[in-house]
């Protein structure tokens, strides 16, 4: 069986009512539960203050961090199983007010998903060099044979 390695973020809001100590010591236990539960963190955004768009629990306010960590298993219930407990620690800790974790694409993807774009554009540009080329080309109109009709016209007048 081949080890599964899976990118993840953990975005989470705690409380705007306590301490800075009290949220560091938060965000520092979110890491040491993923580190635990078999996680290795590869990016922690510091929790800072940020207006809300809507009142969560009565908050206008609240302070948002992020945590992008890895993941590895040897299958996906080991992976489950180490997000489960993550989740059950999230749902006790009442300071926490909300949490998401997403599943972050793989480097493998995201080449294969910009090389699609690049055949995409590819395809496109050839579209329109197609198109360009199947259209009929107007003759330049001789300058000398317009300012004699333009004469004529004068003339006439």
């Amino acid at each position: 069986m081949s080890e599964v390695h899976r990118n993840y973020e953990l975005s989470f809001h705690i409380n705007p009512n306590l301490e800075e100590a009290g949220i560091s010591a938060i965000a520092a236990e979110l890491k040491d539960q993923l580190t635990k539960n078999g996680a290795s963190v590869t990016f922690a955004k510091e929790p800072e203050r940020q207006r809300l768009s809507y009142p969560i629990d009565h908050n206008n306010q609240s302070f948002f961090g992020y945590i992008q960590f890895n993941l590895s298993g040897g299958e996906d219930k080991d992976t489950a199983a180490g997000l489960a407990g993550v989740e059950e620690y999230i749902k006790l800790n009442n300071d926490i007010l909300r949490s998401l974790i997403i599943r972050m694409p793989s480097d493998i993807q995201k080449s294969q998903a910009l090389e699609r774009q690049m055949k995409a554009r590819e395809r496109l540009e050839k579209r329109a060099q197609a198109a360009t080329k199947a259209a009929p080309q107007k003759p330049a109109a001789d300058s000398e044979k317009l300012e004699k009709e333009v004469e004529e016209i004068i003339e006439k007048l």
